[in-house]
């Protein structure tokens, strides 16, 4: 990468960082589509692992206060685990197309049930029934394809009513997910000496940004972030339809 190249994934890195700083989401949605541009797209998945860690971890350890206010937490991710690894070995048997199809239908569902003037709520003791099967499909489509945030964002958002409890279990999700992600990618040595160096550039942009994104989300409005979040959620939709065609 020339140096040119290299500023501007720097400056993606700190757009990345406040919005995922802000909402909870958005760092490898901002961050690999530039990375894609001048190298691999399995390297940019590399280098967008570790910051991405690192920014989960952060707000995991800024809003551990809500640990307790998110009963379904504990049994989504035991699902996501699970899930996890049965979708990893059921990898060589499924089709990439047909899940990110689901994917993008599973979306589309949620933001036209949330967008409705009467949304279809979950109640807490359905809640609870659930959380371990739809943590298990997050966890599938993680092991299958590398992708959870679209299941993950929409059921908390769907279940927790607190801004900063919400942040705190698709952060929490993510960064159970992006360890063990990070881990085999040292055990099959992914890292090169390039994408080991731009994924370090990369995390001190996220510690100067990430307080700014700490305010920012303190002075939105809660109907103004839940918009923010649907908006990404779109995108995301957008992005994986791209993909396809």
């Amino acid at each position: 990468m020339t140096t040119t190249q290299i500023l501007v994934v720097l400056v993606a890195g700190a757009i990345a960082s406040l919005t995922k700083s802000t909402t909870g989401m958005g760092y490898p949605m901002v961050v690999l589509p530039v990375l894609a541009l001048f190298i691999d797209v399995a390297e940019a998945i590399v280098i967008v692992a570790a910051p991405n860690l690192f920014l989960n971890a952060k707000l995991v350890r800024s809003l551990r206060e809500h640990r307790s206010s998110s009963p379904t937490l504990k049994p989504f991710i035991i699902g996501a685990t699970i899930g996890a690894i049965l979708g990893a070995l059921a990898l060589p048997f499924l089709s990439e197309v047909l899940l990110r199809v689901v994917l993008i239908v599973a979306i589309v569902v949620f933001l036209i049930n949330r967008l409705r003037p009467q949304s279809v709520e979950i109640g807490d003791a359905r809640a609870m029934q659930l959380a371990g099967p739809v943590g298990g499909v997050a966890g599938v489509f993680q092991g299958a394809a590398g992708i959870s945030g679209p299941i993950v964002t929409p059921w908390f958002l769907s279940v927790v009513s607190q801004r900063d409890v919400y942040i705190f279990s698709i952060a929490t999700t993510f960064a159970v997910t992006g360890l063990a992600q990070l881990i085999v990618f040292l055990l099959q040595g992914a890292f090169t000496w390039a994408s080991f160096g731009v994924a370090a550039a990369l995390i001190p942009i996220a510690i100067v940004i990430f307080p700014a994104g700490a305010i920012v989300r303190e002075r939105i409005s809660l109907v103004a972030f839940e918009r923010i979040v649907l908006v990404l959620l779109a995108c995301s939709a957008i992005s994986l339809l791209v993909k396809l065609v």
